[in-house]
């Protein structure tokens, strides 16, 4: 039961979490239980306390082992069905292009955080974990993403002024967000955040 259940909703080299698995007609300790049995058999491999996954059993090292950024963006960016948290910080700044370096932290928002910080590591990945201003979805994960690196864009950017504001806008053009997006959340944009939308003029990037 517990296998085809696994098959049908994961599938291979997708992190599993003990912690989330509701089966119906399966007590915890039943599902646990069950976990361990497809452990043993060599069905399920072990990743770390509490995440397991599906191996194909092909390839140079005779199976496939799961990706350590996979599990962070699973546990606490998003899965198939829903957004929860967002990249922040340098790991963003990297992907916009306002700079080149690799953050030896990956620093995420997310909803599955209570604190307002705290330093984890998953594999050998270290990953600082915060709560949200407001709760993260998916229409507005990306603006909050966008509003952080607005109000950071100084400390990380390696670009000029203009680049980096040429940067910036050309990623509100390409994610073409919209006054309601940004209605809904501003009440947690601050001061300075807003200076500079206005200053740099993105404030009129922002579709009717």
């Amino acid at each position: 039961m517990l296998k085809t259940y696994l098959m049908e909703n994961y599938g291979y080299n997708e992190p599993i979490f003990l912690n989330d698995l509701v089966i119906e007609g399966l007590s915890d300790n039943a599902v646990r239980q069950s976990v361990k049995r497809l452990v043993a058999s060599g069905f399920l491999e072990r990743y770390d306390n509490g995440i397991y996954y599906i191996p194909k059993r092909d390839g140079l090292l005779g199976k496939s082992y799961l990706d350590p950024s996979m599990v962070i963006m699973r546990r606490y960016v998003q899965n198939k069905s829903e957004i929860y948290g967002y990249l922040t910080g340098i790991s963003f700044a990297n992907q916009l292009g306002l700079t080149t370096q690799m953050p030896a932290v990956i620093e995420i928002v997310t909803n599955r955080e209570a604190s307002n910080g705290r330093m984890i590591t998953v594999g050998s990945q270290r990953v600082r974990i915060k709560k949200p201003a407001i709760t993260v979805s998916d229409s507005n994960a990306e603006l909050l993403q966008l509003l952080d690196t607005i109000g950071q864009a100084e400390k990380y950017t390696e670009l000029t002024k203009e680049e980096t504001i040429e940067t910036l806008i050309s990623y509100m053009r390409k994610k073409r967000f919209t006054k309601e997006q940004l209605s809904e959340v501003s009440a947690v944009i601050t001061g300075a955040t807003a200076k500079k939308m206005i200053e740099w003029g993105m404030i009129y990037e922002f579709a009717s």
